[in-house]
């Protein structure tokens, strides 16, 4: 057994088992801010249901879940955009018919809004169990940037529909001019507007395209553009204050042990000039965290 170089640290890739390769995900626990209410085989159960092209489902272990391992080759950023956004909203629309009405026991949440406050919810549990706040607070991040977003109501007559939950370049796979959509461990059941968000987050698109992205949502769902726009802004914000906290607290973690940390702060500052109005300076950041951890 191997690890493989992809976007999700729990994958790696078995050969000449059963005859060919295949990949072993391991279930996450929640760590990232996420709780995933589906279990993996219903996913894939869910997903066979559908066009879209993806791993099939192998078998079930007790920590672990064995699907096919997709031979090909990832894209990458200089991939063309607007074939780009095809797949995105291709993808969208057929995931948005799926009845999961057959597999889904239970979820914690009955709405948007709903679904919105528990991956709040998650990311404080998250946060309190990281205990940097002290730190944080010398740098400009604080608690309540994360708790205030709670307040913000969302458009609950938008259906709920099953989403990836990271529709990135990464997880995207190439083959025979076939395109394939891998890493459905975060899938689940919310809004769709959090499945536009995170992709604009993750992918760079011009306004044009973007807009289209908004046309062709709201359209196919029949739901109002304007508030679907402002909905993931809502989510836009949200998800940069998340990989901040989070990728601020590794560059902290990193300087406690007194490693090389200067990557990963250039990564979360590229969140923190997004959700903080008072801009302080990278090094003002970098001495910070010298002066907190020096030796």
């Amino acid at each position: 057994m191997r690890k493989v170089a992809t976007s999700s640290p729990y994958t790696w890739i078995m050969e000449d088992f059963f005859k060919g390769k295949f990949i072993r995900t391991y279930k996450r626990t929640g760590f990232h801010g996420y709780k995933r209410y589906l279990p993996l085989k219903s996913i894939y159960t869910l997903l066979d249901t559908t066009n879209i092209k993806h791993p099939r489902f192998l078998r079930n272990r007790l920590s672990y879940v064995d699907v096919e391992f997709i031979e090909g080759r990832n894209i990458d950023n200089e991939f063309d955009r607007n074939k780009l956004l095809n797949i995105f909203c291709s993808t969208v629309f057929e995931l948005s018919k799926i009845n999961y009405s057959s597999v889904l026991k239970h979820l914690p949440y009955l709405d948007n809004t709903g679904f919105y406050n528990d991956n709040i919810k998650n990311l404080v549990l998250v946060m309190d169990k990281l205990s940097n706040y002290q730190t944080f607070e010398r740098i400009g991040l604080r608690k309540d940037m994360i708790v205030s977003l709670a307040s913000i109501e969302l458009d609950n007559t938008r259906p709920m529909v099953f989403i990836h939950g990271d529709f990135n370049i990464g997880n995207i796979i190439e083959r025979n001019n076939e395109f394939y959509i891998i890493d459905w461990e975060l899938a689940t059941v919310g809004d769709i507007a959090y499945e536009i968000a995170l992709h604009l987050v993750l992918v760079t698109y011009s306004e044009e395209q973007r807009n289209q992205i908004f046309e062709r949502v709201a359209q196919a769902l029949n739901v109002d553009k304007e508030i679907l726009i402002r909905d993931v802004n809502t989510y836009i914000r949200f998800e940069m204050t998340r990989r901040c906290f989070l990728k601020m607290n590794r560059a902290i973690n990193l300087a406690r042990r007194g490693k090389p940390f200067d990557d990963m702060l250039l990564d979360a500052y590229k969140y923190y000039t997004g959700i903080c109005k008072n801009k302080i300076l990278l090094d003002d950041i970098r001495a910070t965290l010298r002066d907190l951890y020096k030796g």
